[in-house]
């Protein structure tokens, strides 16, 4: 039963009350890590209207998908944006390098460009700001219309299988043995026919070489950075290893994957990492012996204030938040392990590793933790 076990685990805005118009927007409020409301959204907006700037590809802050927390992500876009106008927003306070914060200056900017833009609301892109993207280094790594798909499918085809294997291991644990385990036949057309395991490293700055491991995987294949973004040169390396550079694209999470005549791959995470951010650090997690329904605490540091992915031996088992960088919290309760946990024995202690990956990059250190059911 304990081999099972571990098989399983194995494979187991609102934009309101804001001068937004097609006469003028104009920024009044100091804005900083942690501030909210709709100042915040309508600075996304303008961040997102530049690809230098952009607050995040996909998910919440990224284009249409504008929030109203002042996050993460949103001060790395505000210190990009700083970057990109020294002479008017860091040379003047004696800086070389951006602090994310909405100060009188980067205000000051950000009004000149967006508060006299007639005819131009927040959200659309003037010939001014097309120029813009265009000529941004991320511009050449844009999926065309024609190159847009699905980067998923892969993992839809993967959870079917899972989803089944866990049925035909729940109902024998369910019965305590009367029903016999049967696990479901898998052909080759239930997975993708292409797959791809993790970069090493799993995160880098934009010209880093990353390598993988792959099958299926060809040299004329593309690489996806979430549904935005495409790398299309891609190395054959030694063996079944791959190798491609880092684009120039905004710092944050991403799932990858790899697209081979048609197939689209299973995919996994990396992080483009802006050289400012700090480092991900697991210091402890308590208890180190959990039981299903248990509260995991992680204390360390490096921790953004929301979508820290929680990582138990290599799957993402949850997101949680974190109000002072150096605190996470999340209650354990995967869904693959409710059969085992009605039965509660405390027979099977099984350990397991634990990482955490957020915009700022990977953890660099695991915890092992002790599963008991």
């Amino acid at each position: 039963m304990q081999r099972l076990f571990s098989f399983l685990i194995a494979t187991s805005v609102f934009l309101c009350g804001v001068a937004v118009s097609a006469e003028t927007v104009t920024f009044t409020d100091n804005l900083s890590l942690g501030a909210s409301g709709p100042q915040v959204t309508a600075l996304q907006r303008a961040l997102n209207q530049d690809l230098a700037t952009q607050v995040a590809n996909t998910g919440t802050g990224s284009p249409g998908n504008e929030s109203s927390y002042f996050g993460a992500r949103t001060k790395a876009a505000v210190a990009r944006f700083q970057e990109k106008y020294p002479s008017d927003i860091l040379t003047p306070a004696g800086l070389t390098r951006g602090n994310g914060a909405v100060r009188a200056r980067t205000r000051a900017k950000l009004n000149a460009l967006f508060a006299t833009a007639s005819s131009n609301p927040i959200g659309t892109i003037s010939s001014t700001t097309s120029t813009i993207a265009t000529t941004s280094p991320a511009a050449p790594y844009l999926v065309k219309d024609s190159e847009k798909i699905d980067i998923y499918v892969g993992d839809k085809m993967l959870g079917s299988v899972q989803s089944r294997i866990s049925s035909a291991i729940n109902a024998t644990i369910t019965s305590q043995g009367k029903i016999p385990i049967k696990i479901p036949t898998i052909t080759s057309a239930d997975a993708p026919s292409v797959s791809i395991g993790n970069p090493s490293p799993r995160f880098g700055v934009p010209s880093t070489y990353i390598s993988f491991k792959g099958n299926g995987v060809s040299p004329d294949s593309v690489l996806y950075f979430g549904s935005n973004y495409i790398v299309r040169s891609i190395t054959k390396g030694g063996g079944d290893n791959f190798v491609f550079v880092v684009p120039p694209i905004p710092p944050g999470r991403y799932d990858i994957a790899v697209k081979t005549n048609g197939t689209i791959s299973n995919t996994t995470m990396f992080v483009v990492r802006d050289p400012k951010s700090p480092i991900v650090h697991i210091q402890s997690a308590s208890p180190t012996t959990l039981k299903y329904g248990d509260t995991l605490i992680i204390i360390g540091s490096g921790f953004t204030p929301e979508n820290n992915i929680i990582i138990i031996s290599g799957e993402k088992f949850a997101s949680a938040p974190s109000t002072d960088g150096k605190t996470l919290a999340v209650q354990f309760i995967p869904k693959g392990l409710q059969a085992y946990a009605t039965k509660n024995t405390g027979i099977i202690k099984t350990p397991l590793s634990l990482s955490v990956v957020n915009d700022y990059g990977f953890s660099d250190s695991e915890k092992t933790l002790i599963i008991s059911l």
